[in-house]
């Protein structure tokens, strides 16, 4: 049998880590809530954008992602972990590329998504001693710079794509708030707060494809940002 005695650690791991699916059935069952948004999103897409392909992509990627988190909550496996954390950096990745590629030029756009891809393998090799939390503020500081430039850059071209793009950045800011808290959380509430962190960042994937499918409907050329704004 798999050895379970790894990975993050939540309110609602047991100690020691085993028993019946779902070994923590908060967390498992708000995982659920991505692969709805993730649905929604591809039938938000259908209606909005039938054509954008890559929008599709972006909205499978979120159905994996919490199917993944589904499992690695329920299973506390090695490759459950990898099937929810691999999707969501995917998503991440192409949607920062997608977006990128709508308001700035492409050496910015490759400039911006290899930041973010370097960012994983950076945060290993910071201090060892560095707590958890550290790195993943330092994460998240990069992502925050990274959206406030493309939000600054979409506010000409498309203004309510770029309050959706703000509104999808709040979201991910309070998720990674009650993910931060989790441990806090435990002695006010049994599962904690991590659980939060699932309905909050997913609803955040789905205001970005909200986002992306109004810069879509601008029909700007990839790469190449309006100069004016358009009323979406």
């Amino acid at each position: 049998m798999e050895n379970l005695q790894f990975g993050p650690r939540y309110c609602e791991t047991p100690d020691p880590i085993g028993g019946a699916f779902p070994i923590e059935p908060w967390n498992a069952i708000s995982s659920l809530v991505i692969c709805v948004f993730g649905l929604a999103g591809l039938l938000l897409v259908a209606r909005r954008a039938p054509r954008a392909w890559p929008l599709y992509v972006l909205c499978v990627l979120l159905v994996v992602n919490g199917a993944g988190s589904v499992l690695w909550h329920g299973l506390r496996t090695r490759w459950a972990l990898a099937l929810d954390v691999q999707p969501a950096i995917l998503f991440v990745l192409f949607a920062a590329l997608l977006w990128a590629r709508r308001v700035a030029p492409l050496w910015q756009a490759a400039g911006v998504v290899l930041a973010l891809a370097l960012l994983p393998v950076a945060v290993r090799f910071l201090p060892v001693d560095m707590p958890a939390g550290g790195r993943m503020a330092l994460s998240g500081i990069v992502i925050v710079a990274a959206a406030l430039w493309l939000i600054v850059r979409t506010v000409r071209l498309s203004p309510a794509a770029a309050l959706s793009g703000g509104a999808a950045l709040a979201l991910a800011l309070g998720a990674l708030t009650f993910r931060s808290i989790d441990h806090l959380a435990c002695g006010h509430l049994d599962q904690g707060s991590h659980f939060l962190w699932h309905i909050l960042l997913s609803s955040a994937a789905f205001t970005l494809v909200l986002t992306l499918i109004r810069l879509n409907d601008t029909g700007a050329p990839l790469g190449r940002p309006g100069s004016r704004p358009v009323r979406v």
